[in-house]
Order: structure tokens, then sequence, then C-alpha cells
């Protein structure tokens, strides 16, 4: 197996973790939080690392519907996707959770900044912060989707490496 059969390999993982937003799913426990983190970390291009979530968002919207808060949710996937550059150059466990958790929260912060802006609450300070607090509880399935795709992802990742892509130099079973 190639490099080349790797990255297709991981484009079908991403592709396949988008479509479940259109699976019943509770709110906000999507993987595309997790897909720009991902994009971030595998792909070399700027076009793909930040064009690939986006593009996915822009395909799935298509069919689900657009709302007033897609600049925002969209701002919050692309910013949350910059701490895959935590894991770029070093995948350890604990730098795909400190990138799984940082994306999440920037993702909160800009979507629900977007959501008090829009009106959904009074544009105070006090509005923000009650807009924060009535978030939260949004805020665990963000973080379960992100940490669990980010994790299985890279599990996937260093299965095929191991199993597939070195296949030659070391095979599975000897005759």
């Amino acid at each position: 197996m190639t490099m080349n059969l790797r990255a297709l390999l991981f484009v079908g993982v991403l592709v396949v973790a988008g479509l479940f937003r259109f699976l019943p799913h509770p709110p906000n426990m999507t993987p595309v939080v997790a897909i720009s983190v991902l994009s971030v970390a595998f792909f070399d291009r700027k076009d793909f690392q930040f064009g690939f979530p986006i593009l996915i968002m822009l395909l799935t919207d298509t069919v689900i519907g657009f709302h007033r808060l897609v600049p925002f949710v969209y701002g919050g996937i692309a910013l949350g996707g910059v701490a895959g550059y935590m894991m770029k150059h070093n995948r350890s466990f604990s730098r795909m959770f400190a990138a799984s958790l940082l994306s999440s929260i920037v993702f909160f912060v800009v979507s629900n900044f977007g959501v008090w802006l829009l009106g959904g609450y009074p544009n105070t300070l006090l509005g923000l912060s009650t807009c924060y607090i009535a978030a939260l509880p949004f805020f665990h399935n963000t973080l379960i989707a992100t940490v669990s795709t980010v994790v299985l992802v890279f599990a996937w990742d260093r299965f095929a490496q191991t199993f597939f892509i070195h296949q030659k130099k070391k095979p599975l079973l000897r005759s």
C-alpha cells in the first residue's frame, strides 16, 4: 500500500465521519470539529487542511439546510482546526487529547458568540454570559464527538500503517 492509498483511506474515513451529520444524533454530537483538527494534522496543503472540513459542511448543509449561524459555525470549525498543528509532527495521546479539547472549546466560544450576537440573548455582558451558560449542556456532546473521532482515526491510521503500508517489509503471516 502506498502513501497515496493511505491518504485515500484517510479521506474515506473523514467522508464517512461527515456523513454522520445525516444520522439522528444529540445536538452538537457530530465529528466535524474533529475532521477539522485531523485535516490540519494530516494534510500538508492549506486548501485541504481548512477547505476539506468546510466542503463537508457545505455539502451536508445543502441537504440539511443553511441557517443564520453558518458563518460562526464554519468559523468555529476552521479556527478549531488550528489545534491540529499541535499534532502535525508529534501525534502522542496527550497532544491528541489537548488538540481535541482546545478545538472543542474554540468551537463552543465562536459558535455561541454568534448566537449571542445575532440576537439570541440581550447584547450585554450579562446576556453573553447567560448565552455561554445556557450552551454548557451541549459542550460535552462536542467534546465527546471530537475526542472519540480523533482517537479512532489515529488508531485506524496506526493500524493501516502497521498492517497495510509496511506489509511488504513485514508480512502478517509467515509461511
